[in-house]
């Protein structure tokens, strides 16, 4: 009998603690596929990083139909590369949720256990307290057994104290599981988000392939006539918008101004500096902005920064705002941009983007979320965002012959960007 009573009790223990070894079990598993997608990502991330560099050394070539074209193509595989990371990234972040999901559940068993511990154990505890001092005495045989019963008193006590700090710490545990939970989560819809915005990015080059070998025909004369024709018109164009831009600075109240503050904005992309704000040499840069005619350059004004980094690197959002205009210049000036309306009465551009973001005009936006993609269309010799900061009352978008483009009164971003 006692043999099949033993039996019972431990089927009864393993039925209590077998799922939570399967779970246990599951969360290991779970662990080792992030490690091994981890191990994925990093050598994803090591093509991707070759495929740029492929791209870098076609872009420094000369500027012909077929490096055009090649350029198109690099720019397709170093994309196709950049989506294979962010698929690898989703796959990674769903386990790590999963996990978190399981480890959350096998601490809300535990807590469920030490609640039920500490409630039998202040049951005991209760059964005796309703005994007097006297009438346990009474009831031992000798004062040994009465000290032995004081003594287990006093360890239930101490038990209750251990579960119920076990228990906040399995509380706290959990918590912080739950905290973490929801970044992965945020962070899997970030990813997703990009994911689209990659793929829609792939989708424009494969337009403008096709719309390249429309216009010229496949002919390398036709391309360069294209680029001599698209050049005047630039070159026009810049005029009309430094002169615009220019009268309205000189009309903007200094004491209006947004203060000048290191850290108002944060950096759109982490990039390198190529063009800094002001004044330029630049052989085709305007000649009519008076205090870049003496002594530097031949008197080019750049309305803001050149940001330049991986072509279809995210640009995310500098500082929480709204979407005021989203626009197209075509194949001039800043081609793809968005205006975005800061709550310091700043507006910043965003100009050359490959592609945008899953945002409309008038949606809100926070510091971080992703605008847009770094890119080379409108006026651009390659893959770079230009970033330009305006006094927010000051912002217009006017609609001209080759799109619409944004017109203001222009800051040096560098005075609100980290130093």
């Amino acid at each position: 009998m006692k043999k099949i009573i033993g039996i019972i009790c431990f089927l009864f223990l393993v039925s209590c603690f077998l799922p939570n070894i399967s779970s246990a079990n599951l969360v290991d598993d779970l662990q080792v596929q992030i490690q091994q997608k981890e191990q994925e990502i990093k050598q994803l991330e090591a093509e991707a990083a070759e495929y740029q560099k492929s791209l870098t050394n076609t872009q420094s070539q000369k500027n012909t139909l077929n490096n055009q074209l090649a350029i198109i193509a690099d720019r397709i595989k170093a994309l196709q590369a950049d989506i294979s990371v962010t698929s690898s990234k989703i796959s990674a972040t769903s386990l790590k949720i999963e996990s978190l999901g399981l480890d959350i559940n096998l601490k809300q068993d535990e807590i469920d256990k030490k609640r039920k511990e500490i409630s039998d154990l202040l049951q005991i505890l209760s059964e005796y307290d309703k005994e007097s001092l006297m009438e346990i005495v009474l009831t031992q045989n000798n004062l040994s057994d009465f000290v032995n019963q004081i003594h287990y008193m006093e360890s239930i006590q101490e038990s209750i104290q251990t579960n119920i700090t076990e228990l906040q710490n399995i509380k706290q545990g959990m918590e912080t599981q739950k905290t973490d939970a929801e970044a992965q989560k945020n962070q899997l819809a970030i990813l997703n988000s990009q994911l689209k915005g990659q793929k829609s990015v792939i989708d424009n080059q494969k337009q403008e392939k096709n719309n390249l070998l429309l216009q010229t025909k496949g002919q390398e004369k036709q391309y360069q006539t294209l680029l001599n024709d698209t050049l005047r018109k630039q070159q026009e164009i810049d005029q009309q918008i430094f002169d615009l831009e220019d009268k309205i600075k000189s009309a903007l109240d200094p004491n209006s101004t947004p203060e000048a503050r290191p850290g108002a904005l944060s950096w759109p992309l982490n990039a390198i500096l190529t063009q800094p704000y002001g004044c330029i040499v630049n052989a085709f840069a305007r000649k009519s902005y008076p205090a870049c005619n003496e002594g530097k350059g031949n008197g080019g004004f750049h309305n803001g920064i050149d940001l330049s980094t991986s072509y279809g690197t995210p640009i995310k959002s500098p500082r929480d705002g709204k979407i005021l205009a989203i626009g197209n210049c075509g194949r001039y000036a800043y081609g793809q941009w968005i205006l975005v309306e800061h709550d310091n009465k700043l507006t910043t551009l965003y100009g050359h983007m490959s592609g945008y973001g899953e945002f409309k005009v008038g949606d809100a936006v926070k510091r971080g979320d992703i605008i847009g993609y770094e890119g080379s269309t409108g006026y651009s010799t390659g893959a770079h965002l230009h970033f330009t900061v305006y006094a927010s009352e000051t912002v217009q978008v006017q609609k001209t012959w080759y799109g619409t483009v944004p017109i203001g009164g222009p800051l040096d971003p560098m005075k609100y960007l980290p130093q």
